[in-house]
């Protein structure tokens, strides 16, 4: 029994440490031919509907770029599934599998309440204690599986899917039971105050300082694992914990610390869109962006600059599709379909050039 129980334990290993590297070594050329070949597909959809196809075109690129507001919604989309990405991909370099972005989110949208539930209105001290509570609630959440990882040899990818559950039903109850106005019949919390959450930076657009914030962590993730000695640690560590080891360092430390750090920056996804976009907690609010943000890291090939470039391209696709619905009355879901179509094209080449042996490039993302 103990035998088999080894040998699933190697298995998973070694899967893990396969994905990782295909994710990472995959050859540019591979992510680019995906994307264009969604796009193609997206444009006969939408013409199968029957839109005409430069209208479709000319409305796509509007409604995501084409005015300042456009531009923020684009941007305002693209910064929960960034910093997903970003939670994700350090996790991975670290030789673990965090599936738990959706619950670390849900648990960073938490903490950003608290100070306010706390200590009612600080006035502009509100904002920073909250931006700090969400993240080290998303790292508390992030470090659970990498605890029980290290103390009892459990699976991070079991614990970190289940506790997704966990943290989005407890966020449920709060909004529906203890933080729940009193008189109100809305499944929300009560509205932070203004000096407590980001205000939009352009008048009548949505752009807020967070996105700002996104892409300082961005860069600051690229120089942690490029240019840092914990970075090296870390890469060595997703590569051989034998060789970790065998230099005398603590593998159990790295693993602890990569996940709780995923764990923050994931948090911070659901912060800034409770202090950058809703302002309160409400039921439902992330509709799955932990998710899209765990598939923006592989398309990305676990590379950070990579993720901002990948997660911008969602964050246009729920704009342009919502420019769409709006004119020619196309269904909401067609956003969902177009970023999952990458996902699609792009596992199926990946798995052809795995079974064919083929050698891929790094990537220059």
């Amino acid at each position: 029994m103990s035998e088999s129980l080894s040998a699933l334990t190697e298995t998973r290993a070694g899967l893990r440490r396969a994905l990782a590297q295909l994710s990472a070594s995959r050859s540019l050329w591979v992510t680019l031919s995906a994307f264009i070949g969604s796009l193609i597909l997206g444009l006969a959809l939408i013409t199968a509907l029957g839109v005409p196809m430069q209208g479709a075109i000319s409305t796509a690129f509007d409604g995501a770029f084409g005015s300042v507001r456009a531009l923020s919604d684009t941007l305002v989309f693209m910064t929960p599934r960034l910093l997903v990405a970003l939670g994700a991909l350090i996790a991975i370099r670290g030789g673990m599998f965090n599936l738990g972005g959706e619950g670390q989110l849900q648990m960073g949208a938490i903490g950003a309440m608290l100070p306010f539930l706390a200590f009612g209105d600080l006035g502009p001290a509100l904002l920073p204690f909250a931006i700090l509570s969400g993240a080290l609630c998303g790292a508390f959440w992030g470090a659970i599986p990498a605890l029980l990882k290290v103390w009892r040899g459990v699976d991070e990818i079991i614990v970190t899917l289940m506790m997704n559950f966990i943290a989005i039903y407890t966020l449920k109850y709060l909004v529906q039971g203890p933080l729940r106005p009193l008189g109100s019949n809305f499944n929300m919390s009560a509205q932070i105050p203004a000096d407590g959450v980001f205000q939009p930076l352009i008048e009548g657009a949505r752009l807020h300082a967070g996105v700002f914030l996104a892409l300082l962590i961005a860069l600051g993730v690229w120089v942690m694992l490029n240019h840092t000695a914990f970075g090296l640690k870390l890469r060595a560590s997703g590569q051989s914990p034998r060789f970790v080891k065998l230099q005398g360092q603590s593998a159990a430390k790295t693993v602890l610390s990569s996940m709780a750090i995923s764990g923050a920056v994931s948090g911070l996804a659901g912060t800034f869109e409770v202090l950058g976009v809703q302002y309160r907690l409400i039921d439902g609010f992330s509709s799955g962006l932990g998710f899209e943000g765990l598939a923006v890291s592989f398309l990305a090939g676990l590379q950070p600059i990579g993720a901002v470039i990948v997660s911008l391209y969602f964050g246009a696709i729920n704009s342009a599709a919502l420019a769409l619905q709006s004119t020619f009355s196309i269904p909401a879901a067609l956003a969902d379909v177009l970023g999952g179509m990458p996902i699609l094209i792009l596992a199926v080449l990946s798995g052809v050039m795995l079974v064919k042996g083929r050698p891929v490039w790094n990537s220059t993302l």
